[in-house]
């Protein structure tokens, strides 16, 4: 329950002190807020302690006074920094900032800040990132993915540091925290099944340096031969991601004769590029040929055709991260763990699969 030692959180509004003569201490905060020192403490670092009236009033006298607390004194006294650490690589162009915002206004609520390293995906497991994170003195770690070098799990270990794995194969403990890759890719082979289409060409990132990646197109594999389709080797491209390796991957399948009635892409982005290119060559999406793709990024229903796309729960990975890690921050038993839940958007992208007009020929130009 918060704690509330003020007798005022509903006083007159605060009036501007004068302290341009001298540093602005904690004690002038808790003076122009009309609340204990105390009181300050607990709203700039515990604000889960303080009511909503009380931090917001403190809050405001901080920021007419320009106080910045003394994070090394503070962090010198309690062996906390309040701070998390998290390595995702390829940050840009990606639905990893809304899995991102997730774990940072989790964290931020309970007084965390979040110290983001983004390096390229060629260097995410160079153990120097995980290092100059620990050398700044982050309380807790958090990864994307779940295969990363023994080293950084050894590092992680000699310093004693919580951290969690999004994105990943949920586990037991909590520590993995993600989706079942197999349901997402059964819902979108279903779907499909359902419309009659056989042969499904793939456009995804590289298996060879992407966990991700890898899992996803043995989700798919696994689920079209279930349904007793054919994955067309001829319309499987890995790229990396993006709107433009998108179009680029679609152009090259058109060229190489388009033998499928749907191809599905390993994300948005890479569907979006695809359709440009359908458009590009002429190819009715969903009439000719269909669209399917994973995430449900905000622009999927606001393409043409709107984006048939699996949801997948991204900022739900990135809060359940931020709660399983402040629970171990705290000393206390992270909260159960649980598979995010994935839901097939079904929009106009895809269609009930064309009538071929000759063995592995369905009439595309």
């Amino acid at each position: 329950m918060p704690i509330d030692t003020s007798s005022d959180a509903s006083a007159a509004p605060i009036p501007l002190a004068d302290t341009a003569s001298r540093s602005t201490s904690l004690a002038d905060v808790a003076s122009l807020a009309g609340v204990s020192a105390g009181t300050v403490s607990r709203a700039l670092s515990r604000p889960d302690m303080i009511s909503e009236a009380t931090r917001t009033r403190v809050l405001e006298a901080a920021d007419r006074l320009g106080y910045v607390a003394n994070g090394a004194a503070r962090a010198l006294a309690s062996r906390r920094t309040r701070t998390v650490g998290a390595i995702v690589p390829r940050y840009g162009g990606s639905s990893f900032p809304t899995m991102v915002q997730g774990l940072e206004s989790t964290l931020a609520a309970q007084g965390y800040t979040l110290l983001l390293s983004a390096p390229e995906h060629g260097r995410a497991h160079e153990p120097g990132i995980l290092r100059a994170l620990l050398e700044r003195g982050v309380d807790a770690v958090a990864l994307l993915g779940d295969e990363h070098p023994p080293q950084l799990f050894a590092t992680l270990a000699a310093s004693r540091t919580p951290f969690v794995m999004m994105w990943a194969q949920p586990d037991a403990h909590g520590a993995s925290v993600g989706f079942d890759e197999h349901e997402a890719a059964a819902l979108i082979v279903d779907h499909l099944a359902a419309l009659n289409h056989q042969r499904i060409g793939f456009i995804g990132g590289r298996t060879g340096s992407n966990e991700r990646a890898r899992r996803r197109l043995r989700g798919l594999t696994l689920a079209i031969a279930k349904c007793g389709m054919t994955l067309s080797e001829r319309a499987l491209v890995e790229t990396e991601y993006g709107f433009r390796e998108g179009f680029d991957a679609m152009a090259r399948i058109v060229a190489d004769g388009l033998d499928v009635s749907a191809v599905v892409c390993g994300n948005d982005y890479l569907a979006a590029g695809a359709l440009s290119a359908l458009d590009h060559a002429g190819i009715r999406v969903p009439g000719m040929v269909s669209i399917a793709s994973f995430n449900d990024n905000d622009f999927a229903p606001f393409l043409h055709p709107p984006l048939t796309t699996v949801r997948l729960p991204i900022r739900e990975i990135g809060e359940q991260a931020g709660r399983y890690l402040l629970a171990r921050l705290s000393g206390e038993t992270p909260p159960p763990a649980h598979v995010q839940a994935v839901q097939l958007i079904a929009r106009k992208s895809t269609g009930p699969a064309p009538q071929p007009q000759a063995k592995g020929e369905y009439g595309y130009p």
